[in-house]
């Protein structure tokens, strides 16, 4: 027994629901903020040290974008476990550990 689709009550269900938004291979928000940080630590030593030394931020942000790239390709969640762990504090709820 096949079911037919009625016309009207059908939707095509776009990837972005199921899938997570990544950007340059890492979750959207952590790229972000890392990249903000990065950029703002380069105007602190372009201001401060000197040009050579704005360079060294720039380097670090290639190696940490790297490392979230590696973190998402090894499990997509675990930004959420990152959180998790952050803000929920089970060990001092269950006694554990």
């Amino acid at each position: 027994m096949t079911r037919e689709h009625i016309e009207g009550y059908t939707a095509p269900i776009h990837q972005a629901v199921w899938t997570r938004i990544l950007t340059m291979g890492a979750p959207r928000l952590w790229s972000a903020v890392w990249l903000v940080g990065c950029l703002y630590s380069a105007l602190v030593f372009l201001t401060v040290l000197g040009i050579r030394w704005a360079l060294v931020p720039l380097v670090l942000w290639a190696l940490g974008q790297g490392a979230l790239m590696l973190l998402t390709q090894w499990d997509v969640h675990w930004h959420e476990l990152a959180v998790a762990q952050m803000t929920r504090r089970y060990r001092a709820f269950y006694g554990a550990g």
